[in-house]
């Protein structure tokens, strides 16, 4: 019965000894499964940034090609207003220049 006994306290040390094995192994594997989990959020989360960052680079162009282009149509907008301003003074010239001849014509056959 001695030995019995002591076979029983070795099967039940080698049952425990290989029971927290086991425990540790499933430990080990969720921290592992853990561990990829948080690497995937992690590279998931800097590939989105990647894109935000690229998307906002490629609005940010877009955004001064605009502004480019409005500066570009507001100059040649005022060279516009500029020629049709310098048009009608050129003009209003023109005709006192003829008013006034016409007026010198008249006074000098008046006189």
């Amino acid at each position: 019965m001695g030995l019995a006994g002591a076979e029983l306290v070795e099967y039940v040390s080698k049952q425990q000894a290989a029971d927290r094995a086991e425990r540790r192994a499933e430990r080990e594997a969720r921290e592992r499964d853990k561990e990829r989990e948080a690497q995937a959020k992690k590279e998931e989360r800097e590939h989105r940034e990647k894109e935000m960052k690229f998307h906002e680079a490629e609005v940010a162009e877009k955004e001064k090609e605009r502004k480019f282009l409005a500066e570009q149509e507001e100059k040649k907008r005022q060279f516009e207003l500029e020629k049709e301003r310098i048009r009608v003074v050129a003009e209003k010239e023109q005709r006192e220049h003829e008013t006034a001849k016409l007026m010198q014509a008249k006074l000098a056959a008046d006189s």
